[in-house]
């Protein structure tokens, strides 16, 4: 009986995994990274919460009326989470 072709003695092919190199870490990133994304999670809280206190009133602007607060409190913190999300 004749022997199929992918029966080799003696030679053994590298599988996939070992032809690659192996991943390496990423480098891990800058200090100011993390720390500018927690600043700019705090200063969007501290936008929501000084938009609803009573005091401020700023409802003059033309497009957002009362509710500047509470999306520029949103926007300060989808950027700061953001940065988080590059953070290694």
């Amino acid at each position: 009986m004749p022997e199929s072709k992918h029966r080799r003695s003696g030679k053994n092919r590298p599988r996939a995994y070992q032809t690659h190199e192996p991943e390496r870490r990423p480098s891990p990133s800058p200090t100011w990274v993390p720390a500018t994304g927690a600043t700019f999670l705090v200063l969007g809280v501290l936008v929501i919460i000084a938009s609803n206190l009573p005091g401020v009133n700023l409802s003059s602007l033309p497009l957002l009326g009362a509710n500047w607060g509470l999306v520029g409190g949103f926007i300060l913190m989808a950027v700061g989470f953001g940065f988080l999300t590059r953070w290694r």
